[in-house]
């Protein structure tokens, strides 16, 4: 009953940010040039680093594409996001409703996908397409404090997700630009007890023992990102991350290590 109700929200959420880029798309006067002339985009390519899955002590090499597309009426694509639509509430309020995806989890060294051969015995946690919204207040200069939640479109088994986070802008010169911010996540009990939970059979199968991962926090995050112009369409950004597993998270024998770190750099070109 209680992911019902959650369920709905969400859905809710989504029906009116849908109305209201549906009347923003009506209410706005005919344009004057294409879409594309009239949004920006970013596409780039680089490289990172970051743990095999959440509280592995061993790390993986991934290419890092950037595909950032971000159009006048609010609609979006992110590699990261995935695509959706931004509505400015008022000056000071924003929302988002995006559609992402989560490659999960292998028990295997699967090529570029996230899992170990530690994790053998354990299974696969199948990708999921998600549903992601988000909500937030700009502080001024101080910067912007959001709440966000993933809900599981599909295998819809692995449970929800939850972040609260703040960002700020704390350099912006001419050509540099540096961002910083702090996140606390969360998960219910079907989500830790997916990533960090060990059942009775994965526990036969794998060595580990049993573990029951409950609802709550379970990791707080802090990262850097600093971007460098050198002109109005090529630039570079580097992105410095550091994960930290709390709680039940931290106590389960699948957090090797309590602590994983995580880097990219790119080169991007905005036109």
């Amino acid at each position: 009953m209680k992911h019902q109700t959650k369920s709905i929200l969400v859905l809710t959420l989504y029906g009116v940010l849908a109305s209201r880029a549906a009347l923003a798309q009506q209410a706005a006067p005919a344009p004057s040039k294409s879409w594309l002339q009239d949004s920006q985009v970013t596409i780039g390519l680089g490289a990172g680093g970051m743990a095999r899955y959440a509280g592995s002590d061993e790390y993986r090499v991934v290419p890092v594409p950037v595909l950032n597309i971000v159009t006048p009426s609010g609609f979006f694509f992110d590699t990261m996001q995935g695509a959706g639509y931004r509505y400015d509430i008022s000056d000071m309020f924003f929302a988002t409703a995006a559609i992402g995806y989560d490659a999960g989890r292998k028990d295997s060294d699967d090529g570029l996908q996230p899992g170990s051969a530690k994790l053998k015995g354990m299974g696969d946690i199948k990708g999921a397409v998600l549903a992601n919204i988000e909500a937030g207040i700009k502080l001024g200069r101080i910067g912007t404090l959001s709440l966000a939640i993933s809900e599981p479109v599909s295998n819809r088994e692995r449970g929800l997700s939850y972040r609260a986070q703040i960002s700020s802008t704390v350099l912006a010169l001419a050509k540099d630009k540096v961002s910083v911010s702090a996140a606390a996540m969360f998960g219910d009990a079907k989500y830790n007890q997916a990533f960090f939970g060990v059942n009775a059979i994965q526990s036969r199968n794998s060595g580990y023992a049993r573990y029951t991962a409950e609802s709550g926090l379970n990791a707080v995050n802090a990262s850097l990102v600093w971007t460098h112009s050198f002109n109005r369409t090529w630039s570079v950004s580097t992105m410095l991350g550091a994960t930290h597993y709390m709680q039940k998270a931290a106590d389960s024998p699948l957090v090797l290590a309590k602590t994983n770190y995580s880097g990219f750099a790119t080169v991007n070109y905005s036109f």
